[in-house]
């Protein structure tokens, strides 16, 4: 059936955790506290804030259930406050709207495998027939995946992918490398395949960020007239990107003719930057839609940024975990690449439309697609 998408107000809920000596132990997770923010933060209350857009949808009709939607309990983690959770916890809460199951969230406190490990064990505990979670360890998070299934608790990762083979149910993340080679390939086109470019990346620890790296690379080493001059890694703020980032761009002046980003806050603060300076010279194109991002694509300043799906990812993903707690029997493990569109100033009006449209199609289709 047909329906118009409305915003609904995201119920967070946060679970405190307190790690007892140096990592060898946990407190009992307390009852989760509603409608807190996650972090005091104007941008990310913004985010919270955001429209789903008013668009058309065919709203997924659902076989009768096995097993009550009542009944059905499913938790999400993320390793620690981002805005690009945010943009998950939407898929959260329209999932929640479409089918009646609240999502139980909890965010972490630092990006760390220790720290997953002891609150994410923390939270099997707690009786969840379904948990998803970012996996901050391409490896290590395994573990948890193994621990669950032995537990008989259906786990699915998210937004970053894992080392095969796994016993999560899915991966649903953006094939990193591959949109971090399709950004790199449009900056060296709009420098017209010569020049210098400087590749800013966030953690270093993060899983992802490897993948991009790579990526970014391997397509450079196409291209004999281009070359990557300097890189700077680990902005964990936008704050920080931002300073990092100018002092780059003053330091090499004209010898710069191109820039990549492949994370959230480096991508926020190389607009601003870009911005201020009213940039017409240096090619530039970032990741996600943060309105400061989308603002510099409409005024000319940025070339464009790459708009991942965290929707998709918060709302197919909890399609999938309801679908398995029913007692629906998958194909096997699948890596499901959620995709994205290069934001320029072109398609500024439709991208949105498109990557929740894509999230229903799939949805819709997901026991033809993934289950037997």
């Amino acid at each position: 059936m047909k329906r118009k998408l409305s915003l609904i107000l995201i119920v967070v809920f946060a679970t405190s955790m307190t790690l007892a000596g140096l990592g060898m132990g946990c407190a009992p997770v307390e009852d989760p506290v509603v409608d807190e923010p996650l972090v005091d933060d104007p941008e990310i209350e913004d985010l919270q804030e955001a429209e789903i857009p008013d668009v058309d949808v065919e709203v997924p009709e659902v076989d009768e259930p096995d097993v009550d939607v009542a009944d059905i309990s499913i938790a999400c983690y993320w390793p620690e406050p981002h805005p690009y959770y945010e943009s998950v916890r939407e898929g959260h809460a329209q999932f929640t709207e479409d089918y009646g199951i609240e999502i139980i969230s909890q965010v972490g406190t630092d990006w760390s495998m220790t720290t997953q490990l002891e609150q994410v064990e923390a939270m099997m505990a707690q009786d969840f027939d379904a948990i998803s979670l970012y996996p901050v360890d391409a490896a290590g998070s395994n573990v948890l995946f193994e621990d669950m299934a032995a537990m008989g608790i259906y786990g699915i990762g998210y937004g970053a992918q894992v080392e095969l083979p796994t016993q999560a149910e899915f991966i649903l993340a953006t094939d990193v490398k591959a949109a971090a080679m399709a950004a790199t390939e449009k900056v060296i086109k709009t420098m017209g395949e010569e020049g210098n470019i400087l590749n800013i990346l966030e953690f270093v620890e993060d899983p992802n960020t490897v993948l991009r790296d790579e990526g970014i690379n391997e397509v450079v080493d196409q291209y004999p007239d281009v070359e990557i001059i300097q890189t700077i890694a680990n902005l964990a703020s936008i704050e920080e990107a931002y300073e990092q980032i100018e002092s780059a761009i003053a330091g090499l002046g004209d010898d710069l003719h191109g820039m990549v980003t492949t994370g959230y806050n480096p991508t926020v603060g190389a607009a601003q930057v870009l911005s201020e300076m009213e940039n017409d010279r240096i090619a530039y194109v970032g990741i996600d839609d943060d309105p400061v991002v989308l603002q510099a694509i409409e005024d000319g300043y940025v070339t464009g940024s790459f708009a991942q799906s965290p929707y998709y990812q918060g709302y197919v993903t909890n399609v999938l975990l309801m679908y398995l707690a029913k007692g629906y029997e998958s194909k096997g493990f699948e890596f499901i690449d959620t995709a994205g569109i290069i934001v320029t100033q072109d398609n500024m009006d439709t991208f949105m439309d498109e990557l929740w449209q894509q999230a229903f199609d799939d949805a819709e289709n997901a026991l033809d697609i993934w289950f037997q």
